[in-house]
Order: C-alpha cells, then sequence, then structure tokens
C-alpha cells in the first residue's frame, strides 16, 4: 500500500488516560514540555486528529454555518489553493459536523492547511461549507472511513511521507488494528487521576475494530527533563492467538459472565 509512515503521538498518564485532572497539573519549573520535545524528534508533513480531538482543541463545538440550498458541488474530492502550504492539519469527520473558522491552523508553531477526510454521505452542504472556507477534503469510503483509502489518498495526493496520529482513543486503535501503524510514541506523564470515565490511549469500538491484543517492540526509553518517560514502541502487529477458538480462555470468560450475573 502507498502511504505515509504513520507515528502514533500521544502523552498519557501513568494508568494510560489521554484525558483527566493530571492534565492541568503544573508541569516541572523550567523544564520544556516533553510531549512537544518529543514530537520535535520527528519530521513530518502532517497531524490527523479524530472529530472530538478537533473539536475539543480547535473547533470547541461550534456549528457549521451551512447553507441547505446549496447548489450541488462538484463531485469527488477537492484540494482548496492553500493545500499547496505542504503542511496539514486532517480531521477525520465522516459525516461532516466541524465548524472550522478558517482554512489555516497555527498549533504547535506551523501553519497548516486544515484537510477534511469525509465519507460519500456527507451532506451537499456542508462540502459547500468547506469550500467557502477553503478547506480541502478527501472522500474515503461510503457512510464509514476507509482508513486504508484514507492514507493512500493522503500520500498521494497531499504528498504527505510522514504522518504524526495523535487520538482520540477509537481513532488511534482503529488504524492500529488496520494495521497502518508503524511506530508509537508514548509520553507518559508522572501523575495519574484514577478516573473511569477517561479515555485510554486506545479503545476498540464496536462496528469500527475489535480487541485482538497488538504485539509491540520497544525502540527507546528516555527520562525527560521534566520526569516524563518518553517510550517509543515499533508496531509489530496483531496477535495470531484466536482466543475465542480458546477453551480455557472461554471458560474463564464464561465464569466471569456468571459472577457478573449476566
Amino acid at each position: 500500500m502507498n502511504r505515509p509512515k504513520i507515528i502514533c503521538h500521544m502523552e498519557t498518564s501513568l494508568d494510560g488516560k489521554i484525558m483527566g485532572k493530571y492534565l492541568w497539573l503544573p508541569g516541572k519549573e523550567g523544564a520544556e514540555d516533553s510531549f512537544y520535545t518529543a514530537l520535535g524528534h520527528y519530521e513530518y508533513q502532517a497531524q490527523l486528529l479524530g472529530r472530538t480531538t478537533i473539536d475539543d482543541n480547535y473547533t470547541l463545538y461550534r456549528k457549521p454555518e451551512v447553507n441547505e440550498k446549496a447548489p450541488p458541488v462538484p463531485e469527488g474530492d477537492f484540494l482548496a489553493e492553500g493545500a499547496k502550504l505542504g503542511q496539514y492539519l486532517i480531521a477525520m469527520d465522516s459525516h461532516g459536523r466541524l465548524a472550522w473558522e478558517d482554512h489555516v491552523s497555527d498549533g504547535e508553531g506551523k501553519k497548516a492547511h486544515v484537510v477534511e477526510i469525509l465519507t460519500e454521505s456527507t451532506s451537499n452542504s456542508y462540502k459547500d461549507f468547506l469550500r467557502r472556507k477553503g478547506i480541502s477534503y478527501l472522500l474515503c469510503g461510503k457512510d464509514q472511513v476507509d482508513l486504508a483509502l484514507a492514507c493512500e489518498k493522503i500520500r498521494d495526493l497531499l504528498h504527505v511521507d510522514t504522518l504524526i496520529l495523535g487520538g482520540g482513543a477509537v481513532l488511534n486503535w482503529s488504524f492500529l488494528q488496520a494495521g497502518l501503524v508503524d511506530e508509537v510514541s508514548q509520553v507518559i506523564a508522572p501523575a495519574a487521576d484514577g478516573s473511569k470515565e477517561t479515555q485510554t490511549l486506545f479503545m476498540a469500538k464496536k462496528g469500527l475494530s475489535d480487541d485482538q491484543p497488538m504485539l509491540f517492540t520497544p525502540l527507546s526509553v528516555e527520562i525527560m527533563a521534566d520526569d516524563a518517560v518518553w517510550i517509543r514502541w515499533k508496531v509489530d502487529g496483531k496477535s495470531d492467538i484466536h482466543f475465542e477458538e480458546d477453551p480455557e480462555f472461554r471458560a474463564v470468560q464464561e465464569m466471569v459472565r456468571e459472577h457478573r450475573g449476566e
């Protein structure tokens, strides 16, 4: 497959959470934030984030101002003039919900052209909204995003060699399960909050991915100036053990279900 090298770069708490109160703790005085220090290790042309992560950090849950009476837009993908910028913030937004105010993001000191990953089921009015904003979009799948196709288009149309995948948890895991991640870069903060309500680094979601274990090989471990630990993992792929066919595993699962009264 013709796709970029993909690195999943995330910060987690000691208990594996990517959100929560621990993120609001003050950092070590005089020390640079290790998340950005580690990110600076990579030369990349694009970041890919899920819809919720984009809303949390960029579009702030606003509603897009669409024109329901907009004339039909041309079929297929749309590359705006700003796509020539060469640096991209790519949003996984399968049905078109994000309310961008501009076609350029200034996050992390890099000007990046905004690109949306949509499906063919996205409304004409939303595609018209993006075109009026000068925001590019790629159509990848009918009702659900075809991740492999999205990766191919990011490489072929945007000429991205290296892409940073930055969450959320379901998106990270879906890419891993699809065999599309080469490396996981995990910055572990020296803190935890024990919350049961926040996302972990990876989460399976029914209909998108399953919980087949993934295998990794550590590439490097480094203690950072702010006391975080940066671990780089090579992605080896899925375990070839079929747990549903293992009698011992099935017996334990049945015992757990009986104990819970399920």
